[in-house]
């Protein structure tokens, strides 16, 4: 009879523990939308961004890809203004960014802005003059294309 208890008590706390690894199993598994979830949240920066700078009367579209490391920006951007260009001194830090755009031939520009409804914009600083930007992120391509 105490052998029969004592086999009842391994038993029950073998099954006992098997489910609860099954559940834990269950919920540490993770999906592709899941994972894609988590890093919007932990890095809203990473990625292409198409958008626009606003300047007096003018304006020319832009391209940044961005990449977000801890809470250093880096990357490229470019436009038929500008041509081609780096990303230098840049910061992400309480939902502010602050970089500058170096480019072969035209005059640097300093980006200042933030995120806000997944909308990057700001001002931008550039030849003594002071104007607007805005971006949105480009598309992600659908899972498996």
């Amino acid at each position: 009879m105490r052998l029969r208890m004592v086999l009842s008590l391994v038993i029950a706390s073998v099954i006992a523990g098997t489910s609860t690894s099954i559940g834990t199993a269950a919920t540490r598994g993770t999906t592709r939308e899941t994972v894609a979830a988590r890093n919007l949240v932990d890095d809203p920066i990473s990625g292409e961004w198409e958008g626009f700078f606003e300047i007096g009367d003018g304006s020319a579209t832009v391209t940044f890809k961005l990449k977000l490391d801890g809470d250093k920006i880096t990357g490229s951007a470019g436009s038929a203004h500008t041509g081609p260009g780096t990303i230098s001194k840049g910061s992400w830090v309480d939902n502010k960014l602050i970089f500058t755009l170096n480019f072969a031939k035209h005059e640097s520009i300093d980006v200042s802005g933030s995120l806000h409804d997944g909308q990057l914009s700001g001002e931008f600083r550039t030849e003594g003059m002071v104007g607007k930007w805005k971006a949105k992120k480009k598309a992600e391509p659908p899972a498996g294309s």
